[in-house]
């Protein structure tokens, strides 16, 4: 009896795993969703994704407010309809989170540099000091990654999207680079030459409007608020003194 129970009890543990990890993003099953509690009339809110569970649904959740979108994490019961926002945990004690979007982050990246065998992805914005720090702290020392750039120019930065723009105008991944360490450790001014005058906002070409609305999709993403921001392969955050602790051992 032990020598049938152990297969089957395996092969159901894997049955319940991979329906626990159903990802539902069709729209209209989305949408049927929403029926279910009278909070998604909310506008503000839009369910970007689910996983379906015996008795629950994960969803993944985008609010925008004025400040930007943010991702929440929700839990809606199928019996009552009843939604709780925010985090949860399984009985291990392990958070439950939405697999992140590799896709969306993918999009956002400007260029890359590196040939390391470690990916990193990194968020900066060329007008941030802080940023403009890690770039000096980090030259030379990233040598065995490869970095994917994503450029996020902060709103209250008035400059960046001049920056941003004659960085994106290098033609492949190499010019980028170059005339992203020309503002970051250099501090050049050439972007200053794609600012007309007046107190208008800076407008994009559309090749960049584009990559800023993708970098927009992956910082709401990962939910992050700040820059510089670091994450390894998994888009799991990764912190400076980490990084750089990292390579100097």
């Amino acid at each position: 009896m032990k020598t049938l129970l152990f297969p089957i009890l395996t092969m159901l543990a894997l049955l319940t795993s991979l329906y626990a990890d159903k990802v539902i993003t069709d729209k209209t099953k989305l949408q049927e969703l929403k029926k279910a509690n009278a909070v998604f009339q909310n506008p503000v809110l839009t369910i970007k994704g689910a996983i379906e569970r015996p008795d629950s649904y994960v969803l993944k959740l985008q609010v925008q407010s004025g400040q930007g979108s943010q991702k929440l994490i929700a839990f809606l019961m199928k019996g009552s309809g009843a939604l709780y926002i925010g985090s949860g945990y399984d009985k291990n004690g392990q958070e439950i989170v939405f697999p992140t979007d590799a896709k969306a982050v993918k999009e956002a990246v400007a260029f890359s540099y590196g040939h390391g065998p470690k990916e990193i992805y990194l968020f900066t914005d060329p007008e941030c000091p802080y940023c403009g720090r890690f770039s000096r702290l980090s030259k030379g020392k990233l040598d065995d990654y490869t970095v994917h750039v994503v450029l996020f120019p902060l709103s209250f930065h008035k400059k960046a999207p001049a920056m941003v723009e004659w960085i994106m105008q290098g033609k492949d991944d190499a010019e980028r680079k170059a005339r992203y360490d020309k503002v970051m450790l250099e501090g050049s001014t050439e972007y200053k030459r794609l600012i007309k005058a007046g107190n208008k906002p800076f407008v994009y070409s559309a090749e960049t409007e584009k990559q800023m609305k993708a970098s927009k999709n992956a910082a709401s993403e990962l939910n992050f608020r700040g820059t510089p921001a670091l994450y390894d392969a998994n888009f799991q955050p990764l912190s400076q003194n980490q990084l750089l602790k990292e390579k100097k051992e």
